[in-house]
């Protein structure tokens, strides 16, 4: 499905799938290796804009404690757009998101801007929407 992907477009696809893979293996240093330190994002479950990566970490601390919630077991990224401008990209594609325990799964629409910095992808802002079920 992602065979059409070459050059920057691949590499900004591989960058959030990075991202994917660090947070569900609990590695947010290697998550926000790949997020501009001034990053935006629009969180699916906190209403203010988060802003910079202190912002970040701040919503991670405020998140329920393991056990307390819903657990990620599994997060699916497909249906990719990249258009790439010089040194800027934006990213649109879905994710499905599965949990542990029963909850249901979610399905997410994802829009992020990237640009390339020192010769790296980093994304400079998110937005996530969850599709209601």
């Amino acid at each position: 499905m992602t065979e059409h992907l070459t050059g920057d477009a691949a590499e900004v696809w591989a960058a959030i799938n990075a991202v994917y893979a660090a947070f569900l293996a609990g590695d947010p240093v290697t998550a926000d290796a790949h997020l501009h330190p001034d990053v935006t994002i629009w969180d699916s479950e906190h209403v203010p804009l988060v802003v910079g990566l202190g912002g970040l970490a701040a919503l991670r601390a405020a998140r329920p404690a393991a056990g307390e919630g819903p657990r990620v077991r599994a997060i699916e990224a497909g249906e990719p757009v990249v258009d790439v401008w010089d040194d800027v990209a934006l990213l649109r594609h879905t994710l499905v998101v599965r949990f542990h325990g029963g909850h249901p799964d979610e399905t997410v629409r994802n829009t992020s801007v990237w640009r390339r910095v020192g010769g790296r992808w980093l994304a400079v802002h998110n937005h996530e929407d969850v599709l209601a079920r």
